[in-house]
């Protein structure tokens, strides 16, 4: 991607949201007009008039961080430095708006590939949304982040992807709640003494003939090493193979990840004596864990080796008693055994769409395009449940009549169509239901759902399950 510095708003009928459903069929049926992610026309026009998005140049660097700086506080001096150093960086990746000269409103977006399941899709991620507070309100904002689509569309981008404690301000332009926090904490030697019991317990069962399950396997918690980052690459990558919401991560992007300085200590568990040859102790590596200030961003272990990811835990609370943190917290997927453990140990669990205000946010692009990339997924779904191919199910989408339709091949959302058994949802609902981040039955109960028919119930819940969707935070926590 190139470096710019000219006007980049304001163009380009063909850049509009014309694509919004899924793939027309070869019969002539009509595309769907689902809107897609993007600002609503009369704010549209309004911001086109009156602000003029640029792509930032490297001269700009420094007023950026002092802008940042005064409307956020943050990021720091070293943290802009890493985010200037990240290997995909691109000053043109930086949106601002200017007046008279005056910086007024800045984004930045990351261009990365999310895990989904067996699937990656391509996704942006928007940050740093920033706007002074005496332009709050006239349409900076949505000037940015229609800039920001038209630039991740070009780039093939399917999702947006943002934290923010202003949802209010993005719903309108498009963008949903999707993804809940996923943590859980409690005091570092309660854990230990939980785990102590745990092992006192085990040492009991040892006696008798189920001996050799239940002995304890002991690792070698030490410090990590530079040159095992092939290890936490092999472990990251066998960890997330089949999961929802954690980003790919190439060899630069680990180096990067690792020297900036978002945690404080790397920890791994070695099945095998400290010294070993290097190529040994690479392959011998069997775990890790990131931590920073009694917080465990990440934890990782070898699918046959979950002891690993005790004793990590055990050394990260041995951390936290030394330098007088009251509480571990562990970041962990929905569905990780060790939240369990730490409930167990008078911990508390959270699993939240709101953390402290703060919520995960998703703008689907191009809904044919995500449909399409859904395409596998969608299909074993139907299938697994037991349902004939092609499949298909109505959705009634804030009063207008759609029908999925899921073959062997491909899936199609035909628009005029809805037949008997049908969902009645709103736009964001279905957003939602497309992400994994609804339980169509719960829904359904509660109301917020409508399922015209049991079949509908019975298909949606098939099509849409509720997924462990969760990103490790080890990739955004600031140095």
């Amino acid at each position: 991607m190139k470096s710019h510095s000219g006007p980049v708003s304001g163009t380009g009928q063909d850049e509009r949201l014309e694509e919004r459903a899924c793939e027309e069929s070869k019969s002539g049926e009509k595309s769907s007009g689902i809107q897609d992610a993007g600002v609503a026309a009369d704010v549209r026009v309004q911001s086109r008039a009156a602000w003029r998005v640029v792509r930032a140049s490297a001269g700009d660097h420094h007023g950026i961080q002092h802008f940042l700086m005064s409307v956020h506080q943050g990021p720091s001096a070293a943290e802009f430095q890493a985010q200037l150093e990240e290997p995909s960086y691109e000053t043109a990746d930086r949106l601002l708006i200017k007046d008279r000269g005056r910086l007024v409103a800045h984004l930045r977006l990351l261009n990365r590939e999310l895990r989904f399941g067996k699937v990656v899709l391509p996704a942006g991620i928007v940050a740093d949304v920033a706007v002074l507070p005496e332009y709050q309100g006239r349409g900076c904002r949505a000037a940015l982040l229609e800039e920001a689509r038209k630039q991740l569309l070009r780039q093939g981008a399917v999702l947006g992807l943002l934290q923010t404690d202003q949802p209010h301000d993005y719903m309108p332009l498009g963008w949903t709640v999707a993804g809940r926090h996923s943590y859980s904490f409690s005091g570092p030697r309660e854990i230990l003494s939980h785990l102590k019991s745990c092992e006192e317990e085990r040492a009991s069962l040892a006696k008798s003939s189920f001996a050799r399950h239940h002995c304890r396997h002991l690792y070698n918690i030490r410090m990590g090493r530079h040159v095992e980052q092939p290890a936490l690459m092999r472990l990251y990558a066998q960890a997330t193979r089949d999961a929802y919401g954690p980003l790919e991560r190439n060899a630069a992007y680990w180096r990067w990840l690792i020297s900036r300085g978002g945690h404080e200590h790397i920890y791994v568990a070695v099945d095998g004596p400290d010294k070993l040859d290097l190529e040994e102790s690479v392959s011998r590596v069997v775990g890790y864990a990131a931590t920073k200030e009694g917080r465990i961003l990440e934890l990782v272990s070898a699918p046959d080796h979950p002891d690993a990811s005790i004793q990590l835990l055990a050394r990260a609370c041995g951390d936290a008693i030394e330098h007088d943190f009251h509480h571990v917290r562990l970041d962990a997927p929905p569905d990780d055994p060790l939240h369990q453990l730490l409930r167990q140990s008078g911990g508390k669990r959270y699993h939240h769409e709101s953390d402290h205000g703060v919520v995960f946010m998703t703008a689907i692009f191009k809904t044919r395009r995500l449909l399409k990339a859904l395409a596998r997924p969608l299909n074993d779904r139907v299938k697994q449940a037991g349902f004939n191919r092609p499949c298909q199910l109505g959705l009634r989408i804030d009063g207008e009549k759609y029908s999925l339709s899921v073959s062997r091949r491909s899936v199609r959302l035909i628009a005029g169509k809805l037949g008997r058994s049908y969902l009645n949802c709103t736009r964001h609902d279905l957003h939602q239901l497309l992400l994994g981040h609804v339980d169509v039955r719960r829904a359904v109960a509660s109301g917020r759902l409508f399922a015209s028919t049991r079949v509908a119930l019975d298909i949606g819940s098939a099509m849409f399950p509720c997924l462990p969707v969760w990103r490790p935070p080890w990739d955004d926590v600031p140095t």
